[in-house]
């Protein structure tokens, strides 16, 4: 899997909520760094690195113990108990080197992942330009955020997600001694904390360039990446140098001479800079972010976070150049921490600047200054005052009186470190980045609207539903919000609006002030008959004099259907080139015949869309999804001996990873990624349930060929479905257990995507349920008039005690054979599978159990049926 944004203070529920948004300074789920599995047919070779000093003085009883530097809490999915001892080694000796006032959070899963990958992990989300960051337009993972804001950024919620695989032999204990062909777990539960603290960065292969930085948002780079650079020096975020994206970037990327260059690397590594491994041949989710192989061999200091884990090799201590990379990054350092003012129409009170001020390595206690200009920052020179200190504790303020003019001011902090450094805030200061580089507020008449952050994920409703809730609202203003609620129509008519409820609150790192708000759509018994489209849009006021006015959608309204059910039928059959209107509910597909189609068929949108509209779990709110579907409001009436589903499809979906299934425990697992599925319903809609299991661009090799042949750096496909791609599919309704015959269901057809990569999608075409097999084997009818020479015979038939002889001889060998017995109303009374050896069969068919009358055999054999009609009488 490939692969914004809140700074918000306080509040766990609207930071949650508040993904996808660039406005606030955050990414969701970050790139997953995967560590591949052993190669056990390799020779055992015991190695072993003990932890670092400050850990095992934590074990030496003589010692004076110190309190560890920070706190991880980890919550544990599906993980064994006799491994969760070996998971808190590697936690405890991440806690004895991390400094943090902030506790770190991991979730850690044990699942399935394949037979290739040991475990995984990435950070929960990143942030950038937050009080306390080194670098402007810089993204940070949470956990370095929160250390650099020393502010809890995002509540409760993990900080980092990490997998490990269940389908391996591990070791579990703590003492290093790990066996052949197992793999220790403490040593790849530590690689993989390092990587959600941040040793990963965004240089990724395209199919003919590369591409560094998080593009959605015009190439920001990781923290990372700040300390690239190839061979001669160069960093890669020198664009004179390296466009990006470039071919340049690519040679770079696998040319194996990438380097980290920083003071405390080069304090730390014998003034060398530190290896990256970048191999010939790019490997997605390894290459970049790991230190290189062969430069940092098993058994030695640095040895953790290369790729790979050997057979026997041990490694429980990060190396000294991680952690000099980790204090560069700012594990180590100092921050300013301000709350920025926020605008306002009051002009009588005076304005206080307040600060707290953190060194890890101390800091000039009286270096604290503020600089401000009631003009343009960029340009004039601004006024330097120093900051008052609130007695010996870290607090600095300073107080501007009250001007009855209107006023826009700007302004930075700055102060000097232990090693006469000087930092500030915001990030870099004083720059030409409003907001970013400095920061400004005005007090004066507001003439702001609010910002709305909003995902419409209503599509379809039944008419038994009297309650529909909203999703959540976010709403943004510099001031205050005073209203918020919905304007709606059904069917062209206008409803009486309705006031939406604000549940929470935030205050963002920018001085604007955040609000959650709840809703629900109310409708009468009765008043929804099927069929209807209802219409609304969110009107939103904020409290400014002027009552600034914003709507969601900007112009026009969302809309979402009510669910018409038709006729139920037995048999539906189609096309698609004359289909009625009502027949479907289609969200995301239309009826369409694109370029390089020779009829019209359901098509997705082309390409299809990423997820953005539900949460794959609560735990990570930021891994999106979204389901397009079409559903065929006829319901359908199971038939007990035909109840198929025939049609022909184009699927140029995102494949799972290799080795995953799509589903454990009746749950689709993650990592098998965006899929297609047909699904039933016999409740109205109300729930829904599978036939069989959803597939994807893996089920055909004509389908995966396609996907991989053209990807852009974002691992999204370029290449478009044909004619020529069609694959003929068949579904048994009954297969599952879900359903059986007589039952009255509904059919939908879904798309699931997830928000990484997105292809061209799904084609489906000639639909056939409960309709004849248009691709049934080759039926021959035997005659009575068959004797002992001829290909099949049965004998006696008619019989007089129910039993008969069937024997049967081919040209060809056979190697299986089919055979199955049903009456005259169809039902089937006995069917059986036989391997055969060479050209000859015989089988004794006994219906001396059932009533005297009229039977058909049928036998398979290969693509053929041979019919024959049995006679009973006893």
């Amino acid at each position: 899997m490939k692969n914004l944004l809140l700074l918000a203070l306080v509040l766990l529920t609207i930071t949650n909520s508040l993904a996808q948004k660039k406005l606030d300074f955050r990414i969701g789920r970050t790139r997953e760094i995967v560590c591949p599995a052993p190669d056990f047919s390799s020779p055992f070779v015991h190695s072993y690195v003990a932890p670092p000093e400050e850990f095992l003085q934590k074990l030496n009883k003589q010692a004076r113990v110190e309190a560890d530097k920070s706190k991880f809490i980890v919550t544990y999915i599906n993980f064994p108990e006799n491994a969760k001892a070996a998971f808190q080694r590697a936690v405890d000796i991440w806690q004895s080197i991390i400094v943090s006032d902030v506790p770190i959070r991991i979730t850690a899963s044990w699942e399935s992942l394949g037979s290739n990958v040991l475990g995984s992990a990435y950070s929960a989300s990143v942030y950038r330009d937050y009080a306390g960051a080194q670098y402007a337009l810089t993204w940070y993972p949470i956990a370095l955020a929160e250390k650099m804001a020393h502010s809890n950024l995002n509540g409760d919620n993990p900080d980092i997600f990490a997998r490990f695989n269940s389908d391996f032999t591990w070791y579990y204990g703590i003492d290093g001694n790990t066996p052949t062909n197992r793999a220790d777990l403490v040593s790849v539960v530590l690689h993989e904390i390092g990587h959600g603290l941040g040793f990963y960065g965004s240089l990724r292969q395209a199919t003919s360039d590369a591409t560094l930085g998080v593009i959605t948002d015009g190439g920001i780079p990781m923290i990372y990446d700040i300390f690239a650079e190839s061979t001669a020096g160069q960093r890669l975020l020198n664009t004179s140098v390296f466009k990006n994206p470039s071919v340049e970037l690519k040679t770079q990327l696998t040319g194996g001479n990438l380097y980290l260059n920083s003071p405390t690397i080069l304090a730390n590594n014998d003034s060398l800079r530190a290896r990256i491994f970048a191999p010939s041949t790019y490997q997605e989710s390894s290459s970049y972010s790991h230190l290189d192989e062969s430069s940092y061999r098993r058994g030695t200091i640095n040895a953790l976070m290369t790729p790979q884990i050997a057979n026997g090799e041990v490694t429980h201590n990060p190396g000294p150049i991680t952690l000099a990379l980790f204090n560069d990054m700012g594990w180590v350092g100092s921050s300013i921490i301000h709350k920025k003012i926020k605008d306002s129409e009051d002009n009588t009170k005076a304005i206080s600047f307040n600060t707290k001020v953190y060194g890890d390595m101390g800091f000039d206690s009286t270096s604290v200054k503020l600089f401000y200009t009631l003009g343009d920052i960029t340009k004039d020179k601004p006024i330097q005052v120093p900051m008052n200190r609130v007695g010996k504790s870290n607090e600095y303020t300073y107080v501007l009186p009250a001007s009855a003019t209107d006023r826009t001011i700007s302004y930075y902090f700055s102060a000097v470190d232990s090693q006469k450094k000087t930092f500030s805030t915001p990030a870099q200061a004083p720059g030409t980045l409003e907001n970013l580089t400095y920061y400004k507020f005005k007090i004066g008449s507001d003439t702001t609207k609010p910002v709305l952050d909003y995902t419409h994920n209503l599509s379809l409703i039944r008419t038994s539903d009297v309650e529909v809730s909203l999703p959540e609202l976010l709403a943004y203003d510099n001031i205050d919000i005073d209203t918020a609620y919905v304007e709606y129509l059904i069917d062209g008519k206008a409803q009486p609006a309705f006031a939406l409820k604000r549940i929470n609150q935030a205050e963002l790192a920018s001085g604007a002030l955040a609000y959650a708000f709840s809703g629900k759509f109310t409708f009468t018994n009765g008043l929804l008959k099927g069929g209807e489209k209802i219409q609304y849009r969110i009107v939103v006021k904020d409290k400014s004099k002027a009552r600034n006015t914003t709507y969601s959608p900007a112009s026009g309204y969302y809309e979402f259907n009510v669910q018409k059910i038709l006729a139920p039928v037995s048999t539906y059959v189609t096309n698609f080139e004359n289909v009625p209107a009502d027949d479907f509910y289609t969200k995301g597909f239309g009826l369409a015949q694109p370029s390089g189609f020779t009829s019209k068929a359901m098509h997705s949108e082309h390409p299809y869309k990423d997820g953005t509209e539900f949460a794959f779990t609560d735990t990570n709110p930021d891994d999106k999804y979204s389901n397009f579907t079409f559903n065929l409001q006829k319901p359908i009436i199971l038939r007990s001996d035909t109840a198929k589903i025939y049609f022909d499809e184009v699927v140029l979906v995102e494949p799972g990873e290799d080795g995953v299934s799509f589903a454990t425990g009746g749950v689709p697992n993650r990592n098998f990624f965006d899929y297609v599925i047909v699904e039933g319903s016999k409740d109205g809609g109300a729930t829904w349930k599978w036939f069989q299991d959803g597939w994807d661009s893996n089920a055909n090799p004509t389908w995966n060929a396609a996907w991989n042949a053209s990807l852009d750096s974002k691992g999204n496909s370029l290449t478009n479905g044909t004619q020529a791609m069609f694959k003929a599919r068949e579904i048994d309704m009954l297969k599952s257990g879900n359903f059986k015959a007589g039952d009255q269901v509904l059919i939908r057809f879904r798309l699931l995507t997830d928000a990484a990569a997105y292809g061209w999608g799904w084609a489906i075409d000639n639909l056939n349920i409960q309709g004849p097999n248009p691709n049934a084997p080759k039926v021959i009818v035997l005659g009575p008039e068959f004797d002992e020479t001829q290909l099949v015979n049965v004998s006696p038939n008619p019989s007089t005690n129910g039993q008969f002889l069937l024997k049967a001889s081919f040209e060809k060998p056979v190697s299986q054979i089919k055979l199955n017995v049903i009456d005259m109303t169809g039902k089937e009374i006995a069917s059986n599978q036989y391997e055969v050896t060479g050209t000859q069969f015989s089988q004794v068919i006994d219906l001396s159990k059932q009533a005297s009358g009229t039977y058909i055999l049928r036998m398979l054999v290969g693509d053929k049926f041979f019919v024959k009609k049995l006679i009973s009488y006893h």
